[in-house]
């Protein structure tokens, strides 16, 4: 049934009560004269319609373009979950084995995080818990680096206001290094890169909550991973958080900075070496958030939290980043307090850990989503 008719009845019940008539049941439109309260009736009614079909345009409009992915995971698979606010992934691959990262806590802004370690031997089937991290009250944010033989674990250590990252290392898996705190207090080391031999990474501080003072992104390197020097400041604007940083062609380098309050909220800041001046645009998505990037077969994906505007609910993307520009290509089951997710290539597939609210709990997923054009060229080159 259209729209219209569906609506009628119940457009006509507000015309009528609109027009101050009532006291009796509406008329059908056909049965209505001009002159009086059915003129004025039939009049607010095609208002009303005309309302109601520009407001639905609009909803579907933009539930189009958030759902316009044209790949669909090959499967999902819940691997952590325990009744407590399982969040905020890291994955790797370090020694043939797949290493997963998350915060366990009562809540998602509890102070009583630790973070958890699983490990997979046969990409993703299955996984064992490895280690548990408690060096603070609150333990989260994890991120990995694989720097040669070693497996680096970064842990944003909270005590009340004080934040400190530490760095925890492994090369065997079992046996790890005692925690050591790197580049400077209250700075969050996000997302490391390696890239021409060297370590870098867009960190930031998180700075006041309320105001926004003291918040920046800075452009850090490291040679191992565990003693870092600033190069530059990318913004410090009073609103910086998150920021992904990639290298693309020609050592150019991308920062994806979500800010926290202002617009826009997805912004980009690009740079060539030496890194010392950045300049930024906005983004073609209106949200980043717990956002990673990685290439795989001469692909960009870029995996975000995306927010509908409309309804302020969230959700899970990943897109292919190519002329600057982000075209979704997946959207994963997610919804609620989600997203933060990382990948890593499992033949044909990437395999994405992410995390989701969206069955009631929070829990940890991993999800098998197909590369874009393996499958094709792989199917044409059996005709």
């Amino acid at each position: 049934m259209p729209c219209q008719e569906r609506w009628l009845p119940a457009v006509e019940r507000l015309a009528t009560q609109l027009s101050g008539d009532s006291s009796r049941a509406p008329e059908p439109l056909h049965h209505r004269t001009a002159g009086g309260h059915p003129s004025l009736r039939r009049f607010l009614v095609s208002i009303l319609l005309v309302l109601l079909f520009v407001v639905g345009t609009a909803l579907a409009a933009n539930a189009a373009e958030l759902d316009d992915a044209p790949v669909q995971p090959r499967a999902v698979r819940k691997v952590f979950g325990d009744g407590n606010h399982n969040a905020f992934t890291a994955l790797t691959r370090f020694k043939g084995d797949l290493w997963l990262a998350f915060r366990t806590a009562k809540a998602h802004t509890a102070p009583d995080g630790d973070i958890v370690v699983l490990r997979s031997s046969d990409d993703g089937k299955t996984w064992t818990e490895s280690h548990r991290v408690n060096l603070a009250r609150d333990d989260r944010d994890p991120q990995f680096l694989v720097l040669g033989k070693r497996l680096i674990l970064y842990d944003q250590a909270i005590n009340d206001a004080a934040l400190t990252c530490y760095a925890i290392h492994t090369e065997d898996g079992e046996r790890v290094s005692e925690p050591k705190p790197v580049y400077e207090p209250a700075f969050v080391l996000w997302k490391p890169a390696l890239h021409n031999g060297k370590v870098y990474s867009a960190t930031y501080t998180k700075g006041d909550a309320a105001s926004g003072k003291g918040r920046e992104a800075r452009f850090i390197e490291s040679e191992d991973g565990l003693a870092w020097k600033t190069v530059s400041t990318i913004g410090r604007a009073g609103s910086e958080s998150e920021s992904t940083l990639f290298f693309g062609p020609g050592d150019h380098a991308t920062v994806f900075l979500r800010q926290k309050r202002g617009s826009p909220q997805a912004q980009i800041f690009e740079a060539n070496p030496p890194y010392t001046d950045w300049n930024s645009r906005p983004a073609n998505v209106s949200h980043f958030a717990g956002h990673s990037i990685h290439a795989f077969q001469g692909v960009t994906y870029f995996f975000t939290r995306t927010m509908d505007e409309k309804s302020r609910q969230a959700g899970l993307m990943i897109y292919i980043y190519a002329d600057g520009k982000m075209e979704p290509y997946c959207r994963l089951p997610a919804g609620g307090d989600c997203a933060y997710a990382e990948a890593v290539e499992v033949g044909d597939n990437m395999l994405v850990s992410y995390y989701s609210s969206h069955e009631g709990a929070t829990n940890v997923y991993v999800a098998e989503v197909p590369l874009k054009g393996l499958s094709d060229r792989k199917e044409g080159s059996a005709k």
